[in-house]
């Protein structure tokens, strides 16, 4: 295999839409298996929900919102980490030996990360990410008010610094350092608001985004205590393979360090952009996001485009991978 420091990243919320998953779900026995364990740990049908269309009417059947917080955080999980089962099979098949130096998770997607690189089991990983769904869903109803804008500047790289100083005068926070082009910005949604015409004399975009609360912010720190609480009886060990953690930006394996990033990455900035800084900056020569969509890989192109990406979610997208892979 040519690439020598592969890196598998996995997506977070808003990746997320219904039908994810469902070739690897109709192909693999196991995948199906894994969907029936996660079925069981839930308490509900988790393939109804990535699945099914919601229809509307006395007589029919109304689907969960995979849309909702509750909902979309173990979906996205499972579509991902049921993507990586396959490809690791079909790695294994091809006699490819592929040993990735570094993983990365955007968000809920470290726990993905957490669970392909060791440290935690398919239950524990699921039921703390179940958790941590449901205290960052009551922590954004208790201030309504709040939310999540996207600013975006097509002509050219944000100004972090000039953002930073702009969110600091309107009482906002920087959530999500993105790209160079994408920066996500979080609270009160008149501030916001206030903020959005500021932007738009400096010639950035705000965009307001679908979520239930101000993630990432001050506003979600009693979720963060609730889990805190969880993880205390949670099973966490070493990493057999390293993660670069969103917002300590550094490479963790310790489970001490995991605990820590699991508990701030949820009131505090996911840098993205640092992280595959520092990744690349570390040899990086291939990146390949596994799960639903390619909003990672899109982002790759505002990052670093110099870095190969490729990404996994169906039979074809993987069948690309498996035979890059394979080139002497």
């Amino acid at each position: 295999m040519k690439y020598k420091k592969v890196v598998l990243l996995f997506p977070g919320q808003g990746s997320q839409y219904v039908g994810m998953g469902k070739e690897f779900y109709d192909t693999y026995p196991y995948v199906r298996e894994l969907y029936d364990q996660a079925s069981e740990i839930l308490g509900y049908d988790i393939s109804e929900v990535c699945f099914k269309e919601r229809k509307f009417g006395k007589l029919i059947h109304i689907a969960a919102d995979i849309n909702k917080t509750i909902y979309t955080q173990p979906t996205v999980f499972l579509t991902s980490y049921c993507a990586y089962r396959v490809f690791e099979e079909r790695c294994l098949d091809a006699g490819i030996n592929l040993r990735p130096f570094v993983l990365a998770g955007h968000s809920l997607g470290e726990y993905t990360a957490l669970l392909v690189g060791g440290a935690m089991d398919f239950k524990t990983t699921l039921k703390l990410l179940q958790k941590r769904a449901e205290y960052m869903t009551d922590a954004g109803r208790a201030y309504p008010g709040a939310g999540l804008m996207a600013v975006l500047n097509r002509k050219g790289d944000i100004d972090y610094k000039g953002l930073c100083s702009m969110c600091k005068d309107y009482g906002v926070y920087i959530t999500l350092n993105n790209t160079r082009r994408q920066v996500v910005v979080g609270g009160s949604k008149k501030r916001l608001e206030s903020l959005s015409k500021d932007l738009k004399k400096n010639g950035m975009l705000g965009k307001f985004l679908k979520v239930e609360g101000a993630f990432h912010t001050p506003i979600m720190k009693p979720a963060a205590d609730k889990l805190k609480k969880e993880m205390e009886d949670a099973q966490i060990g070493i990493l057999s393979i390293p993660v670069m953690a969103n917002t300590l930006t550094e490479a963790i394996a310790d489970p001490n360090h995991i605990k820590k990033e699991l508990y701030e990455q949820i009131f505090n900035i996911v840098n993205w952009r640092g992280s595959i800084e520092k990744i690349i900056e570390n040899g990086a020569d291939l990146f390949i996001e596994i799960g639903p969509s390619k909003v990672l890989r899109n982002m790759m192109k505002d990052i670093d485009s110099s870095i190969p990406v490729l990404n996994i979610e169906d039979e074809s997208s993987l069948e690309e991978v498996i035979n890059v892979l394979s080139e002497d």
